[in-house]
C-alpha cells in the first residue's frame, strides 16, 4: 500500500510540474494571440487608408494595384500568424485538461533509463531539449503500444533502436486531476479499456489514443506497403485506426504531406459528420472527406438524374420477390463485377480505332461541325497518341472552327438585330474598347462604324459562349451514346467480353439502359461504368495525381468496378481500405468476397492484409448475440472484449400500434437510465418515416426525435430514427431494432444487414418484431 501511495504522490508531483509548464506556455501564447488579433483588426480597419488610390492612367492604375496587393499580403501573413497562435492556445488548453495518458521507462543500449510520458501532443521546454511529453506518434511512443517490459526495439527514420523497457504505466487524468494510475505488463491495460468503453457515446467519434492496441498500431504506422487492407469485426476499431493513421502520416511526413493530399471516402454524409472531430482532437487539420456519390454527382449530376446507392437499395427492397426485382438485382451485381470492368477495358481497345460517338456542334439550326466530321478528324490522329491527345486536338480544332464560323456571322441579320438591341452596359463597354484603341477623338472619322462592329462582335461572342464552354469541357464527346452502343449490339458486347459470352439477363439490361438513358436517368449500377468511360475518352484529364493517400471506409460495399475506378482516378495514392466481410449489405458488392477485388489492385509485395478480430464497441452479451446471426464460419474469428452488460432483449408485438407504444415506453426508460444516444433502426427509409411520426406522437416534446436521411450531415443527440443502411460505422448507447420480423429480414442477404444493425449498440440492444421473428435471430433470446 505504501508503494502505491508513493507512486501516486510521485506522479501527482510530476503532473503538477507539467501543468505549470502548460500554464506558462499558455500565458505566452495567449499574449501572442492577443497581439496577433490586434494586428489583424488594425490592418483590416486601416486597409484602405494605407492604399494609394489613383486610376487616372495605366501607370497609376498599376501602382494602385501593387499597393492593394502589398496590403493584402501583410494582412494574410498576420492572419496566418493569428491562426497559428490560436491553434497553439487550443492545443495547450486541451493539454491542461489531460496532458498525457502513459509513461514508459526505456534504457537505450549503453544509456541510462529515461522516463517518457506520452500524450496527444508533445510539450518541449524552453531549452528545446527537455521533453515533458512525447507525441503518441513519435517513434519511441510505439514501445507503449507494441511491447511488454523487457528487451525491445523500435524503428526510427535513422534505423532501429535497441534497449530495455523497464516500466509501463497508465493514467486516467481528467480536468488536470490524476484519477487512476497503475502499472501494466500488457500492451494496453484492460482497466483503461474498460473505463473508456463503459462511457456513454457522443454524437461524434472519440479519439482514444490511450486505447490503441498492438494490431491497430501496426496499421497506423505502416510505411512499407502501398496497399493496406484491413478486415475488422464490427466495433474492432477500424475507423479509429484509419483516422489515427492519417494523424500519424501528417506527423511523420509533416515536411512533405498536407491534409489536402489525403482523401477519405466515407459511406454517407451522416458518417462524415460523425468522424469530423477526430483529427482536430489529435491536433491535425481534417483531410478531404467525400462520399462516392459526391464524386459521381460532380461529373454527372448537372446533366442527369443520378440514382444513389440508398435509392437503389430501397428500390430493390420494394421489388423483392418479383421478376422485375430479380432482373434488376442481376444487373446490379453484374455491372459491379470484374467481368464487366474487363469488358469495358476491351471496349476501350475497340474505341481506339472506331466507335466513339460525338455530339454535333449546332447553333440555331446551323451545323458548325457534324458528328461525322468530328469522327473523321479524331480518327485521323494516330491511335498511338492516346485518348487524351486526340480529344485535346479535336477540342482545339473545334474551337478554331467555332471562331471562324462566328466571324462569318457578323453580317447576318440576327447579329445586326442583337447589336441594335444592346443595352447601356454593352454600349459603354464597346465605347471604352474603342476609346482605348484611339477612337472618339477629334481626328477620328469612323467611330460609329467601329462602335457598330464592336457591338456585333460582342453579340456573336455572347451568343456562342455556351458552345465555346461546352467544347472546352469536352461535351462534344458523347460518352452516354458510346456506352449505349455496348448494349445495342450483341456482337459488340460478346467481342469485348473476356469470355466471349453475354451475361445472364443481358436483354433486360439492354432494354433498361436504352429506356433510362434516353430519359437522362442513370441507374446507380450504370453510374461508375459511365463515369469511367467518360473520363477514359477524355484521357482522365481530371485524374487527381496530387493525392498521396486514399482511405476507403466500409470498403466491402464497393464493387470491384468501383475499386478499379478509384485506383485509376487516384493513380499516385497509397491505399488504406477498411471493412468487414460480414457487413457487405449491398447487392453490388455481395458477390465480391467482401472487398471487391481490392487486393488485386497492387502487387503482392506492396500489399498487406490485417485482421482485427476483437470487438470493443459492444458488451460481451451483445457481441455473442450478434455473432449468432451469422453463419458459423463467418463468426468464427469474432471475439468479444470482456465488458459485461445486460442481455439483449427480443420482444414480439401484435401490431404496429403496440410496436409504437412499446418502443416509446422503452425510449423513455432508456433516457431515464442516462443513455444519451438512442438509435431506432428500421430496415427501409419508408419504415423510418412511419416510425418517426408514430414516436413523435407518443413522446413528450422535450424528447428530440430526429429522422436521419441520406442527406443528413450530423448525428443529433437524443433519439435518431434511421434506415439500416445508414447505420454503418455509427454507434449508439442503445439500439432499438424496429420490426426484425421474418417478413422484413427473411432473405439470405438480410442476414448481414441484421448483423450490422445489431452491432451498432454499445450497451443496450432491444429487438422488436411483428409476428414471427427473423430466422437469423438467435432463438430463445
Amino acid at each position: 500500500m505504501a508503494d502505491e501511495q508513493s507512486v501516486r504522490k510521485e506522479e501527482e508531483r510530476r503532473l503538477s510540474e507539467v501543468l505549470k509548464q502548460v500554464e506558462l506556455r499558455l500565458d505566452k501564447e495567449l499574449s501572442v494571440l492577443g497581439e496577433r488579433r490586434g494586428d489583424v483588426v488594425g490592418i483590416r480597419q486601416e486597409f484602405w487608408d494605407d492604399v494609394r488610390m489613383n486610376f487616372s492612367d495605366a501607370t497609376e492604375l498599376g501602382e494602385t494595384w501593387t499597393s492593394i496587393m502589398q496590403q493584402k499580403e501583410i494582412l494574410m501573413e498576420r492572419e496566418r500568424s493569428h491562426r497559428v497562435a490560436f491553434e497553439a492556445v487550443e492545443k495547450l488548453a486541451k493539454m491542461h485538461d489531460n496532458p498525457y495518458f502513459a509513461r514508459i521507462d526505456f534504457a537505450e543500449d549503453g544509456c541510462k533509463p529515461e522516463q517518457i510520458y506520452i500524450g496527444r501532443a508533445s510539450l518541449v521546454g524552453d531549452d528545446g531539449e527537455t521533453f515533458w511529453v512525447y507525441d503518441w506518434r513519435a517513434p519511441v511512443s510505439s514501445l507503449f503500444y507494441d511491447h511488454e517490459p523487457g528487451l525491445v526495439s523500435y524503428d526510427t527514420p535513422e534505423g532501429e533502436i535497441d534497449g530495455e523497457l523497464t516500466l509501463k504505466r497508465q493514467f486516467v487524468i481528467r480536468a488536470g486531476k490524476l484519477k487512476h494510475v497503475f502499472d501494466t505488463d500488457e500492451t494496453v491495460g484492460d482497466d483503461i479499456l474498460q473505463a473508456v468503453l463503459s462511457e456513454k457515446s457522443d454524437t461524434s467519434m472519440k479519439s482514444i489514443v490511450a486505447t490503441i492496441q498492438k494490431e491497430q498500431n501496426r496499421i497506423i504506422r505502416d510505411e512499407k506497403h502501398r496497399l493496406l487492407v484491413v478486415q475488422g469485426a464490427a466495433g474492432s476499431g477500424k475507423t479509429s485506426a484509419a483516422l489515427q493513421r492519417v494523424a500519424y502520416l501528417l506527423y511523420r511526413f509533416r515536411q512533405s504531406l498536407t491534409p489536402d493530399q489525403i482523401v477519405l471516402f466515407s459511406p454517407n454524409p451522416v458518417f462524415k459528420g460523425y468522424i469530423s472531430r477526430v483529427l482536430p482532437e489529435l491536433g491535425e487539420a481534417n483531410m478531404r472527406q467525400m462520399t462516392f456519390r459526391e464524386l459521381i454527382e460532380a461529373r454527372l449530376g448537372r446533366r442527369f438524374q443520378v440514382e444513389d446507392l440508398f435509392s437503389q437499395t430501397e428500390v430493390l427492397s420494394a421489388s423483392e420477390g418479383t421478376a422485375e426485382g430479380a432482373a434488376r438485382e442481376r444487373a446490379v451485381r453484374y455491372k459491379g463485377s470484374e467481368h464487366f470492368f474487363l469488358t469495358v477495358e476491351r471496349y476501350f481497345d475497340r474505341l481506339e480505332n472506331e466507335g466513339i460517338r460525338f455530339r454535333p456542334l449546332r447553333f440555331r439550326g446551323d451545323t458548325i461541325a457534324s458528328a461525322d466530321e468530328m469522327a473523321t478528324q479524331y480518327y485521323s490522329i494516330k491511335a498511338s497518341e492516346g485518348f487524351a491527345y486526340r480529344a485535346a486536338s479535336l477540342r482545339k480544332w473545334l474551337l478554331a472552327k467555332l471562331a471562324a464560323w462566328a466571324d462569318s456571322q457578323l453580317d447576318q441579320p440576327w447579329v445586326e438585330e442583337a447589336a441594335e438591341l444592346a443595352d447601356d452596359e454593352e454600349i459603354q463597354r464597346a465605347y471604352v474598347q474603342i476609346r482605348r484603341g484611339g477612337g472618339f477623338h477629334e481626328d477620328a472619322f469612323d467611330d460609329e462604324d467601329r462602335m457598330t462592329d464592336a457591338l456585333k462582335k460582342r453579340a456573336v461572342e455572347a451568343a456562342v459562349e455556351p458552345l465555346r464552354k461546352a467544347v472546352k469541357s469536352y461535351r462534344f464527346l458523347d460518352a452516354v451514346g458510346t456506352y449505349r452502343e455496348l448494349f445495342r449490339s450483341r456482337s459488340l458486347f460478346t467481342d469485348c467480353s473476356p469470355d466471349g459470352k453475354l451475361p445472364e439477363g443481358w436483354e433486360w439490361m439492354a432494354a433498361r439502359a436504352e429506356e433510362t438513358l434516353a430519359r437522362k436517368i442513370i441507374d446507380h449500377e450504370d453510374a461508375t461504368p459511365l463515369l469511367y468511360l467518360m473520363e477514359g475518352l477524355e484521357g482522365f484529364r481530371k485524374v487527381e495525381g496530387d493525392i498521396r493517400h486514399l482511405f476507403v471506409d466500409e470498403a466491402q460495399d464497393y464493387s470491384p468496378f468501383q475499386a478499379a475506378y478509384l485506383r485509376r482516378r487516384f493513380p499516385q495514392a497509397r491505399l488504406t481500405v477498411l471493412g468487414d466481410f460480414n457487413q457487405a449489405i449491398y447487392a453490388g458488392s455481395q458477390d465480391s468476397g467482401g472487398f471487391g477485388g481490392w487486393t488485386r489492385l497492387m502487387a503482392k509485395e506492396d500489399t498487406a492484409v490485417w485482421r482485427l478480430t476483437t470487438s470493443y464497441r459492444s458488451t460481451r452479451q451483445i457481441v455473442e448475440f450478434s455473432r449468432k446471426i451469422l453463419l458459423p464460419e463467418e463468426a468464427a474469428e469474432i471475439r468479444p472484449f470482456q465488458r459485461e452488460g445486460e442481455e439483449p432483449r427480443l420482444m414480439r408485438c401484435r401490431d404496429g400500434a403496440q410496436l409504437a407504444d412499446t418502443v416509446a415506453a422503452d425510449i423513455r426508460s432508456l433516457l431515464e437510465q442516462g443513455h444519451g444516444t438512442i438509435g431506432v433502426i428500421a430496415k427501409s427509409a419508408k419504415e423510418c418515416g412511419n416510425a418517426a411520426a408514430l414516436l413523435k406522437e407518443r413522446l413528450p416534446d422535450e424528447v428530440p426525435v430526429t429522422y436521419v436521411t441520406g442527406g443528413s450531415a450530423e448525428l443529433p443527440r437524443g433519439v435518431s430514427v434511421l434506415p439500416s443502411y445508414l447505420a454503418k460505422g455509427i454507434e449508439f448507447d442503445a439500439v432499438v431494432v424496429w420490426d426484425a420480423s421474418a417478413a422484413r429480414y427473411g432473405q439470405e442477404r438480410d442476414r448481414k444487414l441484421l448483423y450490422t444493425v445489431c452491432t451498432r449498440a454499445l450497451h443496450v440492444l432491444h429487438v422488436y418484431h411483428l409476428g414471427e421473428p427473423s430466422s437469423w435471430l438467435p432463438q430463445g433470446s
